[in-house]
C-alpha cells in the first residue's frame, strides 16, 4: 500500500447535542447542526504496520481511548478488528493546541474514518454512509465528515442516524474568530452528566425546534438569526451541564470576559455572537466585514485568536489541500 494522508477540519456546533440515548451506537437524543472550520483540524498519516499487528498513535503517543473508538469504526467498515488490518495510523491536530471545546475529536474521528475506508476499499466514498460510521468514533465526527453546514439526524438506530450537508459559504459566508481556552473537563463526562439535569427533557424539545429555525436561517443567509439562535443554544447547553448531579461548570472566568466583550461590541453595531461547546473555548460568529474588528478587540484583551471561514468535509490529502 502506498502511504497517504487524510485530513478533516473541526466543526463548531450551532445546535449542539448533549447526552446519548445509546452509547454503543452513539445515538443522540435530538438532531444537531454544525459548521466546519477552515483553520483547525486533524491529519492522519497512514502506512502499513511494520509487524503483522496494526497500531495507532495520537500526537506521536499511544492513546487507549482513541484505539477503543477506532475499533468500532474498523469493525463496521471492514468486519475486522483494527489490529487485524495491519495499518499504522498517526493522527495529529493542527495547530497543536492545549485547549478544550474546539472540536478536535470530530476532526480526528472524521479523518480516521476516511483513512480506514480509503485503505481498505477501492470504492468511491459515500459520505452519508461514512457519516454513520464516523459517528461510532464521535457524534460530532458524523457532521464533520460531510463538511460545510451539516445536520445530524437523530434516528432510532444505526441506519437512520446520519449527517447531510445542506449549505455552504454561498448561502452564508460566516466568519469565526476562535479563542482557545484550557480545561480539565472531559466531553464524555459532560455527556453523562446532563441526563441527570431536571431540565434535560425541556432541552431536547427546545433543541429539536431550534434545528428547524437554524437551518432556515442559514439557508436564508441570516447571520443575525444564526448568531442569536447559537447564543441561546450555548446557554442552554451549559445550563443543563451545570444542573446535573455533579454541577459541572465548564465556562471559565476568561469565557465570561470574552462573552461580555462580544456583547459590548454588538452594542456598538459590530456583528458578533458568542458560542461554546463542551469546553470554555469561545467561537465568535461574525461577518467578513467585521472579522478584523472582532479579532483586534479580543487580541487586545491578551487572548490568542484564530480566524476561520466555512470549511470542507473530510478528504484524502495533506492539510491545506
Amino acid at each position: 500500500m502506498t502511504p497517504f494522508k487524510s485530513t478533516a477540519n473541526t466543526m463548531q456546533a450551532l445546535v449542539k447535542y448533549h447526552g446519548l440515548k445509546d452509547w454503543k451506537l452513539r445515538l443522540p437524543y435530538h438532531d444537531s447542526i454544525s459548521v466546519n472550520t477552515t483553520s483547525l483540524g486533524s491529519e492522519v498519516a497512514v502506512r502499513e504496520a511494520k509487524g503483522t499487528k496494526g497500531d495507532m498513535l495520537v500526537g506521536g503517543k499511544k492513546n487507549q481511548d482513541a484505539l477503543r473508538r477506532i475499533q468500532s469504526v474498523s469493525k463496521q467498515l471492514t468486519g475486522k478488528g483494527f489490529e487485524e488490518l495491519g495499518l499504522h495510523l498517526d493522527s495529529s491536530n493542527f495547530p497543536d493546541l492545549d485547549a478544550k471545546g474546539l472540536g478536535f475529536s470530530s476532526s480526528a474521528g472524521a479523518a480516521l474514518t476516511l483513512a480506514l475506508f480509503h485503505a481498505t476499499s477501492k470504492e468511491e466514498p459515500d459520505y452519508t454512509e461514512l457519516s454513520k460510521v464516523a459517528r461510532l468514533f464521535a457524534g460530532s465526527a458524523s457532521r464533520t465528515v460531510v463538511g460545510g453546514f451539516s445536520r445530524l439526524y437523530a434516528g432510532k438506530g444505526y441506519e437512520d442516524t446520519y449527517a447531510e450537508k445542506f449549505a455552504d459559504e454561498k448561502e452564508l459566508p460566516l466568519r469565526m474568530v476562535i479563542v482557545p481556552l484550557t480545561s480539565t473537563v472531559h466531553t464524555e463526562d459532560a455527556h453523562r452528566e446532563v441526563e441527570s439535569s431536571p431540565f434535560f427533557k425541556s432541552r431536547i424539545e427546545s433543541a429539536t425546534k431550534r434545528c428547524e429555525e437554524m437551518q432556515k436561517a442559514i439557508m436564508g443567509g441570516d447571520l443575525r438569526k444564526v448568531g442569536e439562535l447559537t447564543e441561546q443554544d450555548t446557554l442552554e447547553l451549559h445550563s443543563i451541564t451545570m444542573t446535573g448531579t455533579n454541577r459541572l461548570v465548564i465556562m471559565s472566568p476568561d469565557t465570561i470576559r470574552i462573552i461580555t466583550k462580544v456583547r459590548e461590541m454588538r452594542s456598538n453595531s459590530v456583528e458578533a455572537y458568542f458560542s461554546m461547546q463542551t469546553g470554555p473555548s469561545v467561537f465568535i460568529n461574525t461577518s467578513e466585514e467585521d472579522q478584523d474588528k472582532v479579532r483586534r478587540a479580543i487580541s487586545h484583551m491578551g487572548y490568542k485568536t484564530i480566524l476561520s471561514g466555512v470549511g470542507k468535509g473530510a478528504r484524502i490529502g495533506r492539510a491545506g489541500n
